[in-house]
């Protein structure tokens, strides 16, 4: 094993670098780490303070290649017990997610990579497997677009879309004014629709003024228990023009 060092190359805040073994031929390396005992620990959940230690535990995560050496990071770190979440969680060390075994910048890459390659061939690329790179790109997926604004909605839309044979089906919800999607269910069926009614309070769903879909009559019935009563008694049979609310 080499002695040559690399440590500057990772400026972990919180991390404390205690060693290194680089293999004979360069092509992988492992960087020894730990807590920098001058942070108090905090929990990853929440981020606070967490004063009892509950036991010391340890993973190998996978960092960004350097010139083609492949890099892991040995960490040693702590499970604490955090009194505002009641529950065990491990540090934050704004190294890695507590679920991933790659560092949050080697995920940061995966993702960018994934916006112009396929899973596969970006797995294939960095030598993992394809579901942690699946993984990794859905967290960033997910940070950016797993909450939807439902606010100022006015006039809806709702679409079916096949996924599969034998009539498989997603309901799609989108803000008819701006194509924004707001809401993705299973199936098409009134409970499909219903649950995203759910997710309004009692305002946005009255500031609801039409809602254009096709005909269907599990669709109407959702729209008519959770919106306002249509002005006429008559509801038009085809899907134009929109149900007026």
């Amino acid at each position: 094993m080499s002695g040559a060092t690399i440590a500057p190359y990772f400026p972990f805040r919180r991390i404390k670098i205690q060693g290194q073994a680089v293999a004979s031929q360069a092509n992988r390396v492992h960087i020894r780490m730990a807590p920098d005992q001058r942070f108090a620990p905090v929990c990853h959940h929440c981020g606070k303070k967490a004063a009892t230690v509950h036991s010391w535990t340890g993973r190998s995560v996978r960092d960004l290649d350097m010139a083609g050496t492949r890099v892991w990071l040995d960490c040693r770190y702590r499970k604490l017990y955090c009194a505002d979440c009641r529950r065990i969680v491990i540090e934050e060390l704004d190294l890695f997610d507590p679920y991933l075994r790659i560092t949050r910048r080697l995920a940061a890459y995966i993702h960018e990579l994934c916006r112009w390659m396929t899973v596969r061939d970006v797995a294939g690329h960095l030598g993992l497997d394809w579901k942690t790179v699946k993984e990794a790109d859905k967290l960033f997926l997910e940070a950016r677009y797993g909450t939807p604004d439902l606010a100022g909605l006015r006039i809806l839309a709702v679409d079916e879309i096949s996924i599969r044979k034998g009539h498989r089906y997603l309901t799609v919800v989108l803000n008819y004014e701006t194509g924004r999607v707001v809401y993705v269910g299973k199936d098409r069926k009134a409970k499909t629709l219903m649950r995203f009614f759910n997710l309004l309070s009692a305002g946005p769903r009255k500031a609801i003024e039409a809602v254009a879909m096709d005909m269907w009559d599990p669709y109407i019935k959702a729209v008519k228990k959770n919106c306002r009563q249509p002005r006429s008694s008559s509801i038009c049979s085809t899907s134009w023009p929109p149900l007026a609310v």
